[in-house]
């Protein structure tokens, strides 16, 4: 949706347009039968997803049972065993892990509340260090943490450090999901309305949209000698989220294309690549900066987005090819690439072909 206040106060988002997924609803203090009533207003008012927080293990329990009975997702937390509020460690000893195996059975569970607000960097460390036991234990569930908002005492717009500690908690901590907390709105203010044009949230959410676009990620750079040199000679500046990195190894550039976002290359045999770790189920977006293509087999089996040289066909291609890895749509692998007799086919057709080529090609007879 378009969001009209930024047009009366231009501090945030500098493209004007933002989209809001989700909100979640924080449940804090119900107890009891009082529990799930909310549970089952929250249900019935469309809601489906709960956060619980600041919850006892009892009430924690109660609340997973409630929400599986009335269908309910949950954000999950449980604080004598993991997690934290702010700089508030309720537990002795981590064990997120033995939560989560725990609490496998209750399909309401959509995600685990790994830390609220972190401040310090020493908690934003252990939030990464739950976020990555929950992504390994559980990846198909959410560790959701919450930044802090800038309307706090400390990290403001208007002493510049918000949007230093947002840089900070989102590439330290690299959530899945982008969050703030925002209690003001509707609060000591009759009128909610003009308070909710008033406030500062729009400039948080310009930032963490900002922060979150969809390829704001580091770009690596196989870069050969010669192009850093050209580099260096024309005073080009590349964006700062591009790392110039010396070409790799084999090894390491194979293990780097199946771990990459996406590849984006003119090397020809990329299309070889790709098809054959599709082939062993470690498919990766592909994408070739060409305008044709000696590998016109692999296109026909969708290995890889032929992308021609033009910013808007490269980059209609890497979201054609990101998108269809997402959904499993890999292509096939090339038969002729999983083929085992390559020495003797090899053989067989420089014998077959040497005198065609020679004649029809170069003329030599």
């Amino acid at each position: 949706m378009e969001n009209k206040i930024l047009k009366r106060y231009p501090l945030g988002n500098p493209h004007r347009i933002w989209k809001q997924d989700n909100y979640i609803l924080s449940n804090f203090s119900a107890k009891g039968d009082d529990m799930r009533k909310v549970i089952r207003n929250c249900a019935e008012a469309g809601f489906n997803l709960l956060e619980l927080g600041w919850a006892s293990p009892e009430q924690a329990e109660q609340a997973v049972i409630y929400c599986e009975q009335l269908g309910v997702d949950l954000i999950y937390q449980e604080l004598k065993r993991y997690g934290g509020m702010q700089g508030n460690r309720f537990y002795e000893k981590n064990d997120l892990e033995g939560v989560i195996n725990d609490h496998r059975k209750w399909k309401c569970i959509k995600g685990y509340y790994i830390w609220d607000e972190p401040l310090l960097d020493d908690q934003i460390d252990e939030a990464r260090v739950l976020t990555d036991i929950c992504q390994r234990e559980a990846p198909e569930l959410i560790p959701f943490t919450v930044a802090i908002p800038s309307y706090n005492a400390e990290y403001t717009w208007g002493n510049g450090k918000f949007p230093e500690y947002l840089e900070k908690y989102v590439t330290r901590i690299d959530p899945p999901v982008l969050s703030l907390d925002y209690y003001p709105v509707g609060m000591g203010e009759h009128n909610a309305t003009v308070q909710f044009d008033r406030s500062r949230m729009w400039c948080d959410l310009g930032l963490m949209k900002k922060l979150g676009e969809k390829y704001n990620m580091p770009i690596l750079y196989s870069c050969h000698p010669r192009s850093k040199k050209r580099l260096e000679q024309s005073g080009f500046v590349l964006d700062k989220r591009v790392i110039c990195q010396q070409p790799l190894g084999f090894n390491d550039y194979n293990n780097l294309q199946m771990n990459a976002f996406a590849v984006v290359s003119d090397s020809g045999t990329l299309p070889e690549e790709s098809s054959y770790f599709t082939s062993i189920g470690k498919p990766f977006p592909a994408v070739c900066i060409r305008t044709s293509t000696e590998r016109p087999e692999a296109l026909d089996k969708a290995c890889f987005v032929l992308a021609g040289i033009d910013e808007k066909s490269l980059l209609q291609a890497v979201e054609t090819a990101v998108k269809l890895n997402e959904n499993c749509q890999t292509g096939l692998p090339v038969p002729d690439y999983t083929d085992l007799n390559v020495s003797t086919k090899v053989v067989k057709l420089i014998q077959s072909y040497t005198g065609v080529v020679d004649k029809m090609v170069w003329r030599k007879f």
